[in-house]
């Protein structure tokens, strides 16, 4: 069972804060991920304000993820957070995850964080599934939806922090501590 000391540390340190950096053990690593949908989405007629990437614009999120940390019975907690880009919906923003393959469906647990003044939000859909790994063998994908709790467009930025628990096919080995 996740403290919510460990939740907060994660959300801290996701936002920059340099205090919770130094209490935590953890060290994030960056990783590309694909957004779940193709933004192939033009303009209606109508004029409906769909989100449309700009010609050589990426829709690509970062994604950072720390450190797993052991937890019972051979499970491991996962840190992550990413991004939410627009979604073809005007009120749905989404986000993808990639952890390592789990012997059965993980624990998981989606914080929306939003910046000031941002439309309230809720996660409206999370999807799990195995796919095929980057570099070969399967990962599993969670990808996250958020909508706005009112009939409003968001504004703003929002972030999906989650916390996974699960028993990895493979278990993660351990990293040296960078040089300092």
């Amino acid at each position: 069972m996740f403290t919510n000391a460990k939740l907060a540390l994660c959300v801290a340190a996701v936002l920059g804060s340099t205090s919770a950096a130094q209490t935590a053990p953890q060290r994030p690593t960056i990783r590309q991920t694909e957004s779940i949908a193709q933004h192939q989405v033009s303009r209606s007629v109508s004029g409906d304000d769909s989100f449309a990437p700009a010609p050589g614009q990426s829709t690509r999120a970062n994604a950072v993820y720390f450190d797993p940390s052991p937890a019972p019975f051979n499970a491991f907690t996962y840190c992550a957070s990413v991004l939410l880009t627009p979604s073809t919906s005007k009120r749905v923003v989404q986000g993808e995850f990639r952890f390592p393959a789990f012997s059965a469906t993980p624990n998981v647990s989606v914080q929306i964080v939003s910046s000031i003044a941002g439309a309230p939000m809720q996660v409206h859909a999370l999807k799990i599934q195995e796919v095929p790994g980057i570099s070969g063998g399967t990962e599993t994908q969670i990808a996250v939806e958020a909508e706005t709790i009112f009939d409003v467009s968001p504004g703003g930025l929002y972030y999906a922090n989650l916390v996974v628990t699960g028993v990895p096919v493979v278990p993660p080995t351990k990293q040296a501590p960078p040089n300092s």
